[in-house]
């Protein structure tokens, strides 16, 4: 099957490799291929009809996304090509939808700001739905899952509880729930007479690892099928704490307010893919099918009672 895929990446370097003199301060380079059977702009996809005249003009779907968060979105060794299983659901979209996806790649805490710009039409991957940000922007809510902690092979600062991470560093993504988590807990501890958490933030994730590899956190706070796929893959240097699973939350995709007619034909679309299996197929093909939802909701945060 083929792939439409551009993904714009942004290298960030403080120091010139002398032997290939080929790094750059600030910079972006784009890769091209394909997305899906769907041919772009195919006029024969169920609800092709239903997107906005820009978009079916656009024959495209500019998507915001921080690809570096097995298994909902990565790059494979190449560097290039898209893997993870919401990479496979978008695909399944684009049959629904008639048009490709375009994946933009950047920094997690840039994405709103980008999408209130007007540069991406969706933010998707790994966004929790939160009060908060339903503020400023519109839900459409496909999973539901919670955060889990991961510490390195054996456990040296023994986290069992969340008591246990007071007086800690602990890593998490900037922007996401996790570091305001973090931020919430350490108010907890410091209520108790107990020392603050030192929340570290990083840009990715390779961050967050790289601290807890060497020993400058005691444990990272992932998306739990982002932590249970690092305590896999990297069994040698990392474990999950195990029945200490916080913050459940659904996951969504992100459109500007404005964005009403977008908004429910996406929903239309998951929904469409919840119903004709492929979705079940999906999650249960990269082991996480206990984090469905049996129906695509807008604006589920946070009582789990969607609203519209």
């Amino acid at each position: 099957m083929a792939r439409f895929v551009t993904t714009t990446r942004c290298v960030r370097s403080l120091a010139v490799l002398a032997a290939t003199a080929v790094v750059v301060l600030t910079g972006c380079s784009s890769t091209s291929g394909t997305g899906s059977g769907a041919a772009p702009g195919s006029a024969s996809a169920p609800l092709y009809s239903a997107l906005p005249d820009s978009v079916r003009q656009a024959g495209k779907l500019p998507i915001g996304s921080s690809i570096d968060y097995p298994p909902f979105e990565y790059y494979a060794a190449d560097g290039k090509t898209l893997q993870g299983f919401e990479t496979e659901l978008g695909a399944e979209l684009e049959k629904k939808l008639g048009v490709p996806i375009e994946w933009n790649n950047a920094n997690f805490d840039t994405l709103f700001t980008a999408l209130r710009g007007g540069r991406y039409d969706i933010v998707y991957g790994a966004v929790n739905d939160t009060v908060e940000r339903e503020k400023t922007f519109d839900f459409v809510d496909y999973l539901r899952s919670s955060q889990g902690f991961v510490v390195a092979k054996g456990n040296p600062k023994n986290i069992t509880t969340l008591d246990d991470l007071c007086g800690q560093a602990v890593a998490a993504v900037r922007g996401g729930i996790q570091a305001q988590f973090l931020d919430t807990q350490s108010g907890a501890c410091t209520g108790a007479g107990k020392p603050a958490i030192n929340v570290l933030t990083f840009d990715g994730n390779s961050g967050e690892q790289l601290a807890v590899k060497q020993g400058r956190a005691a444990a990272l706070l992932e998306n739990y099928p982002t932590a249970v796929s690092f305590a896999t893959k990297e069994g040698d240097a990392f474990q999950l704490v195990p029945n200490l699973q916080v913050a459940k939350a659904y996951y969504g995709m992100v459109v500007n307010k404005s964005s009403t007619q977008l908004r429910d034909t996406l929903q239309k679309a998951w929904q469409a893919v919840i119903d004709d299996g492929t979705y079940t197929k999906v999650l249960a093909k990269w082991g996480i099918g206990d984090i469905a939802i049996p129906k695509a909701v807008v604006n589920a945060a946070p009582s789990g009672t969607p609203g519209s």
